[in-house]
């Protein structure tokens, strides 16, 4: 499985802020579960057909056991070894990919988090760790527009310019401690 590691790290910074930007919104733009739902999501990006110039970004969710964070971590690590290292070959992993990437082209971007439902007025808060160390956290009203956002390097989105966050609160917790994990295990994989 190839990841967007070197293509990142190839990068101006101007270049990685404007791809992150890029990145956060077809992310936002994606379809979000069931309210009550968390789901672990590794994303994807298809690069364009010879002589074209859309790039389209897929998810594939794992599915997750309910138990303490060692254990989900644990076994979460263990069938992504099992699959060499890519989240497409998981057992029980969504499938859709298929459908948006039969010939397994795209290329690994990072892990992320979706919680939904949670408080009214609110579809859902995302967060994802990049192959490039980037960390995101956004929250969506109901209309699936951002109401609040963060990230841990600068974005460019659809032209303006969003400094990096000072802190953000989530890192260390255990929802981004387990997709920090299986970011460094998937970009080192790659």
């Amino acid at each position: 499985m190839l990841t967007l590691t070197r293509t990142l790290a190839g990068l101006s910074e101007d270049g990685a802020a404007r791809l992150r930007g890029l990145l956060l919104r077809q992310l936002i733009r994606m379809p979000h579960g069931r309210p009550g739902e968390f789901v672990v999501l590794h994303l994807f990006l298809i690069p364009p057909e010879p002589g074209g110039s859309r790039y389209a970004l897929y998810e594939v969710a794992q599915p997750l056991v309910d138990e303490p964070l060692p254990q989900v971590q644990g076994r979460a690590l263990s069938e992504l070894q099992s699959a060499h290292g890519d989240p497409r070959l998981v057992p029980g992993a969504d499938q859709g990919w298929r459908d948006a990437d039969p010939a397994r082209r795209g290329v690994y971007l990072g892990t992320g988090a979706r919680f939904t439902g949670s408080r009214p007025g609110i579809t859902g808060t995302t967060i994802a760790r990049l192959v490039d160390h980037t960390a995101v956290m956004f929250v969506l009203d109901e209309g699936h527009q951002p109401v609040f956002l963060q990230s841990s390097k600068e974005l460019v989105v659809a032209g303006e310019r969003l400094p990096p966050s000072p802190e953000i609160p989530a890192l260390g917790k255990p929802p981004f401690l387990l997709i920090d994990s299986l970011v460094a295990y998937l970009r080192n994989a790659g």
